[in-house]
């Protein structure tokens, strides 16, 4: 469903940067939330638990690059990780 995004999200938007680390963070989020998540290859890929993991896409889907994102794949991506942080959804 929404596979390979980042390959065509614009790199330099506006003056705002998403550095090659984000960029994986992201790709990796909507590579594996097809599949359970990945949460054993996230800390060999990125040294940080999945908790961590998802605190940080979650940050940039809802703040830092949420323009970046088509708004099903942004949507898609915030209920993956509210539900993998198991937290309560937040209200529009």
């Amino acid at each position: 469903m929404c596979e390979r995004v980042i390959a065509r999200l614009p790199r330099r938007p506006c003056g705002v940067l998403m550095d090659s680390y984000e960029e994986a963070l992201l790709d990796f989020a909507l590579r594996w939330s097809g599949y359970g998540g990945g949460e054993d290859f996230i800390f060999t890929e990125f040294g940080i638990p999945p908790t961590t993991f998802y605190q940080r896409v979650l940050d940039l889907v809802e703040k830092r690059f949420a323009t970046l994102l088509d708004t099903p794949t942004r949507e898609h991506l915030r209920r993956h990780c509210v539900a993998k942080l198991d937290c309560p959804p937040m209200m529009a």
